[in-house]
């Protein structure tokens, strides 16, 4: 899905999203929780200001980004700290 970002550009010269439009909803960027570059473009995942967990790519210097993944707040075992069971069910 795509979707337009907003970028802030005071963190040491490197261009960090600081929100972006899902439909008809604006999320806020709470934290930049890992970044990784590939040939296929720069991959940030985030926590919104709702909560949730979004891993967003582009290609730098680009308005409208791809959302490539989505964790509901309330998933078991998206919290960094996390020690539970590793098994599925």
């Amino acid at each position: 899905m795509k979707v337009k970002i907003e970028f802030d550009s005071s963190a040491k010269g490197a261009e960090n999203p600081a929100g972006f439009i899902l439909g008809d909803r604006s999320i806020k960027v709470q934290a930049v929780m890992d970044r990784w570059y590939s040939p296929q473009g720069s991959y940030y995942r985030v926590s919104g200001d709702d909560g949730n967990v979004y891993i967003l790519k582009g290609p730098a210097g680009e308005e409208l980004w791809e959302l490539v993944s989505f964790t509901h707040k309330d998933s078991r075992g998206t919290e960094p700290e996390f020690e539970g069971s590793k098994d599925l069910q």
